[in-house]
């Protein structure tokens, strides 16, 4: 299954008809300064040098445990699990992330939290796995859904610990790709041969 803002301005000005009023210009401007200060937004990025894929691993676990304590409630299952699982019965996995980083890759048969939503109380007695880029924010929704009385695990590491268990991700055309948006630069912990994207 695959799931693959701008405003426009009304200028009643006659007397800048034909050209770019000054607040228009100002935005541009603050809109390009504040794309400036984000680092590598929306370009690729070779994986982290002088890191082994063991130590990649050991830093998207120690992270994952240091967010941990934000959705303490929350069911986990690791990716091993995860795998064992899917050979024993169907399982749902939920995609939290934005649009634009589903846009990059995603986990094969992943579906968006927005069509989850849309569908949830259906979907009560499935088993259902919610994922992020390493497990802050599917396991703060993980908790949202246990509040509203609906069992669902978060992914430990979530799409890093994915790849890292050498598990494919496709892009929009549904195509096997090595490419994966990590969030930041922080979480740019991929394994060797994979291209981090932010």
């Amino acid at each position: 299954m695959r799931f693959t803002s701008s405003r426009a301005g009304n200028n009643s000005n006659p007397k800048s008809a034909g050209s770019f009023p000054i607040p228009a210009i100002s935005a541009v401007i603050a809109v390009s300064a504040l794309l400036a200060l984000v680092p590598g937004c929306g370009t690729s990025r070779p994986p982290v040098e002088g890191k082994s894929d063991a130590e990649k691993e050991a830093a998207i676990n120690s992270m994952y445990e240091e967010y941990r304590a934000d959705f303490p409630d929350a069911a986990e299952i690791d990716v091993e699990e995860l795998l064992s699982l899917q050979e024993s019965q169907d399982v749902l996995i939920v995609d939290v992330r934005t649009p634009e980083e589903r846009a990059v890759s995603k986990i094969p048969g992943a579906i968006t939290m927005e069509s989850f939503d849309a569908m949830k109380k259906d979907l009560i007695d499935d088993v259902v796995v919610v994922h992020c880029t390493i497990g802050y924010r599917s396991g703060k929704y993980v908790e949202k859904l246990k509040a509203e009385g609906i069992k669902a695990y978060n992914l430990k590491g979530s799409i890093l610990s994915w790849v890292h268990a050498d598990q494919p991700v496709v892009d929009a055309e549904g195509n096997e790709t090595k490419r994966v948006h990590v969030y930041g630069e922080r979480w740019n912990l991929l394994p060797d041969g994979y291209e981090a994207v932010w």
